[in-house]
Order: structure tokens, then C-alpha cells, then sequence
């Protein structure tokens, strides 16, 4: 009650008696249910913890191939000791088989499968039918096409190692679940259930996760391509303003983090050139394309430590996201990809891009956040990378694991990335069509990357160029990246 007492405390030394007064009766309303905007707060998810609690599990399952390779079985008996015992109990070798008949000869390189012996020591002994072969070193009989059929299902179970049955399809992707009521992850998530979410659970089961399951997503690799800026129908240089005029937009626009309004007011008023705030945007849609280019071309080798996280932002008035990916030394942004969702096909492509160009065999740690798409991008980046990726997850605002006490700083380094990234884009104010959103990031990572001196590098920038490095404007700088860059896209 300290709380709710210190609440009203507060509410008398900072309104007047009239205040309060409408402020019960306004509280009176919402509780009888006569304000239909404003509702009570809910505390259901408080009582019921686990109640729609999407995650990942952190293991991968276990491909029936490596499991059929565990469980082939080996010959449980040596022929080779098998001839010495026989040798030490008779005195004497066994000799090979004499065949009598040319009809129970069984084909060289033929073994037996209890002990090995070779084919001097087997013989068919069912007549005509030759589908049997019987050993005459262990006396076992062997059939010539047993009856294997192989598992059924393409997973089993890494906690219990059950056959995974195939649950349902949803979205594209094969959803596998385990129904072992006996599995150490079933019974691990059930034993966390309170009283109130076991009785929920006997009515809502499927509300709960508390099975083992594995989705399995089938992208192509057209799907898999990293986005890039529309082609602009004209060449860069054959706009109607001089390459100079471009680079001074490009260093207000996007540098300064000016909106194009205001740029395109700058330019008439200080600088007498005449353009438009759609031709500030028309230029950078053009620029973004050939910068594109240039910041895969530039970025180099990436680190074998990756931060990736994704910022909210707004296209149309709809939900959209950017997803960054930032070496923790260097501070290079290292992949972005603008996306509507947060599901796994971004996260993929944006991780596949940030390890691109890591040095090969060796280990890459990926740091993100807790949301699940990245769990399942690990999963499936490493069903055909090697070494495996390593992922370490930061959950939530407070260090309430090991884990998230170690990578904290890691975290902190993207949160900052993310804050720059809002400021330049804050000027526009929303964006109406995606490909103006797309367009900004492309010149923001290039500004960030070749341009932006940070104070973490000694005022240096992430990706050093020896073309940069004797200009001394931003103008100038963005000038030579565009002609580098304009080298880089094919006639």
C-alpha cells in the first residue's frame, strides 16, 4: 500500500481540490465502465506468466541422418578372435567353406553382418532362393536384403531423442513438435505453470508452448537476396545539376540530417541553386542505388563478433523495421535491410550479409536481442555453415542472467547506432513509399561507414579509403564516392 499511499500524496501537492475531485469522478467512470476509450489495467499476463509465451529453443534438432548413422549397428563379434578360439578349442584352423555346389557361392566383398568374416567363410543355405546367407565362423544367419526401412520422420527430438511428427503448415514453414510426455523440455516447461495456468491449461492447451518444436523454412534463393535501391531510368550523371550541386544535397540531406525541405531551401537561398524538395529526394533515390553497390564492395572483412538488432519505425503510417548489423570494434554497420515484419526471412538476410565476408573457419558469435526470429535464423544458417554460429542473447532493460551481464556492452554499442540512425532520419518525418525509407539508409550506412569521424576511434571513420583521405569537405568526399561508385555498376 506504500505505493498507492504515495500516489495520492502526490496527486494532493500538485493539484487543487476541484482537480481531484474530477479526477474521481473521471476514476469513477472508468471503473463503472462509462469511459469506453480508458479500461483498467489487466493484470491476466501478470497472473499467467507463461500464457501465449512464444520462444526458440536453443537446440537444434537431430537430423535423421545423424541419428541413422548413431544407431547402424556394428558387428558385435570379431570373426579374427572368433578363428582364434576356434583354433584353441579344436587344435586345429577352420577352413573355408568348400562348396560343393556353385549355387551357394555368395558374391566377393560380401561380409557377414554379426562379425565381419569375408566371404570365404559365407554360404547360401536356403537352396534356390539365395536370400539367405549363413556364417560359418559365428553360425548366424545374415538376409540379402533385410528389411530396413529407415526412420520416417527427418527430425528427432535433442532432448529426448523421440521421432519429431510433422504438427502443421503454417506461413511456408513445416512445424515439427515433439509428443513425448516423458521429454526433460516438456516437463521442464510444465513445472514452471502455476496453479492458475495448470487449471487455464486443461481448457487453453494450446496457449501454452510447452513442447519441443522445430520449424523448417523452405526460402529460395530469390527470397534470400539482399534488397537493393531501384535502378534510377537515367544515368547518374545526367541530371540537370552538376555533380557538385548532388553533393552538397547529399551532405545536408544526409550527413546533417536536414529534411529535404530545408535543404532545398538552403540551396536556393544561400547557395542561388533552384531546386525542389522532390528533386532533393529524386537525387538521393538516385545516389542510393550506386552507394548500394559501393558499401558491399568497401565493407571488407567483417568481424567475427556481430550485434544485430532491428529499430521500429513508421512507412505510410504503418509499422516498418530496419534491421542493423555493426562490428563491436570498428563500429561498421556490416548489413541493414528495411522490412515490413519481424520474422525470420529478414533476420536471415541480414545475417547473411553480416558474416559474408568473416574470415572462413572460424567461430562467429552473433549478439541480439530476445527476439525469437533470431533463434530460428541460427538454426538455419547453420544447417549449411560451418563452424557453427555461436548466439548470445541480451534480455531486457536489467542483467537478470550471466549472459546478458556479459553482452550488455555489445548491446549498448547498437542501442547508440540506433539512436544516430533515428536523428538522420527524424528530419523526414515519416516516409510515404518504402523505397524513400530504403533509399536514406543506403546513404546513412554509406555516410556512417566512409564518412562520419567517431569519437570511440579516435575521430577516425569504421572503413578507411585512401581515395578519402586528402579531401577535406563533405561535398567533396560524397563526390568521390560517387564516382567510385559509379564504376562499380555495369554500362
Amino acid at each position: 500500500m506504500r505505493k498507492i499511499e504515495r500516489f495520492i500524496i502526490w496527486i494532493c501537492s500538485k493539484f487543487i481540490r476541484s482537480e481531484i475531485e474530477e479526477i474521481i469522478k473521471g476514476l469513477q467512470d472508468v471503473l463503472a465502465n462509462r469511459n469506453p476509450n480508458v479500461k483498467p489495467k489487466d493484470d491476466f499476463k501478470e497472473k499467467h506468466p507463461n500464457y501465449r509465451n512464444f520462444f526458440v529453443s536453443p537446440l537444434a534438432p537431430i537430423p535423421a541422418e545423424e541419428k541413422l548413422k548413431e544407431e547402424k549397428p556394428k558387428p558385435n563379434l570379431d570373426w579374427k578372435e572368433l578363428l582364434k578360439q576356434y583354433k584353441k578349442e579344436q587344435g586345429k584352423p577352420l577352413k573355408p567353406v568348400d562348396h560343393k555346389d556353385n549355387k551357394t557361392i555368395v558374391p566377393e566383398g560380401t561380409r557377414c553382418r554379426t562379425c565381419g568374416a569375408p566371404c570365404e567363410y559365407l554360404y547360401f543355405n536356403d537352396g534356390k532362393k539365395r536370400c539367405q546367407i549363413k556364417c560359418k565362423v559365428c553360425s548366424n544367419l545374415n538376409p540379402v536384403h533385410p528389411q530396413d526401412r529407415g526412420p520416417r520422420t527427418k527430425y528427432f527430438c535433442p532432448y529426448c531423442e523421440r521421432a519429431l511428427f510433422l504438427w502443421k503448415e503454417k506461413n511456408g514453414a513445416l512445424i515439427y513438435k515433439c509428443d513425448n510426455d516423458k521429454c526433460s523440455h516438456y516437463l521442464e516447461n510444465r513445472a514452471k505453470l502455476n496453479l492458475r495456468e495448470r487449471i487455464l491449461a486443461k481448457i487453453k492447451s494450446s496457449q501454452f508452448k510447452l513442447r519441443y518444436q522445430y520449424r523448417e523454412y523452405h526460402f529460395t534463393q530469390e527470397q534470400l537476396q539482399l534488397p537493393s535501391p531501384e535502378k534510377p531510368q537515367s544515368k547518374l550523371f545526367n541530371i540537370h545539376n552538376s555533380l557538385n550541386t548532388l553533393s552538397l544535397i547529399l551532405a545536408f540531406y544526409v550527413s546533417f540530417g536536414i529534411s529535404a525541405r530545408k535543404t532545398a531551401y538552403i540551396l536556393r537561398k544561400v547557395f542561388s541553386i533552384p531546386v525542389s524538395y522532390q528533386t532533393v529526394l529524386n537525387y538521393a533515390c538516385y545516389a542510393s542505388y550506386y552507394c548500394h553497390r559501393f558499401n558491399l564492395f568497401h565493407k571488407g572483412e567483417a568481424e567475427t563478433t556481430q550485434v544485430e538488432d532491428e529499430v521500429f519505425t513508421k512507412v505510410a503510417g504503418i509499422d516498418d523495421y530496419t534491421w542493423l548489423s555493426v562490428s563491436p570494434v570498428r563500429r561498421a554497420i556490416t548489413s541493414y535491410l528495411v522490412s515490413e515484419t519481424r520474422d525470420v526471412l529478414p533476420a536471415i538476410i541480414t545475417t547473411n550479409e553480416a558474416i559474408r565476408t568473416c574470415p572462413l573457419e572460424e567461430k562467429i558469435t552473433l549478439i541480439t536481442d530476445g527476439n525469437p526470429s533470431y533463434q530460428e535464423t541460427i538454426h538455419y544458417i547453420n544447417q549449411t555453415h560451418f563452424p557453427k554460429l555461436d548466439h548470445k542473447r541480451v534480455i531486457g532493460l536489467q542483467n537478470l542472467d550471466k549472459e546478458s551481464e556479459e553482452y550488455r556492452p555489445f548491446k549498448e554499442i547498437i542501442e547508440r547506432l540506433n539512436r544516430t540512425y533515428r536523428f538522420h532520419l527524424k528530419a523526414s518525418c515519416g516516409f510515404k513509399v518504402p523505397s524513400g525509407k530504403l533509399a536514406l539508409t543506403t546513404l546513412f550506412v554509406t555516410h556512417y561507414n566512409f564518412l562520419r569521424p567517431h569519437q570511440s576511434l579516435n575521430y577516425e571513420v569504421p572503413i578507411p579509403l585512401k581515395e578519402l583521405e586528402d579531401i577535406p569537405t563533405i561535398q567533396g568526399q560524397w563526390s568521390k564516392v560517387l564516382q567510385v561508385a559509379s564504376n562499380l555498376v555495369p554500362a
